[in-house]
């Protein structure tokens, strides 16, 4: 199985909805779903791997500011 290419235009969706909240709700998943013709797996997928680059960006900087 091979890794999932988004367009821009989607990345810049997941984006905006990641910044509005980091776990989305089946009401945002469903417009997700509705407005980028992205699955349920590939939104749970991606938003959870983005979850974890946050995470590794908080803590990088972390390490830095001490």
């Amino acid at each position: 199985v091979g890794r999932s290419r988004f367009s821009d235009e989607v990345r810049e969706v997941l984006e905006r909805e990641f910044c509005r909240k980091e776990y989305v709700d089946d009401v945002d998943r469903e417009r997700i779903e509705n407005e980028t013709g992205l699955n349920f797996g590939q939104i749970k997928s991606w938003f959870k791997k983005r979850r974890t680059k946050a995470r590794k960006v908080e803590h990088e900087t972390d390490i830095f500011d001490t």
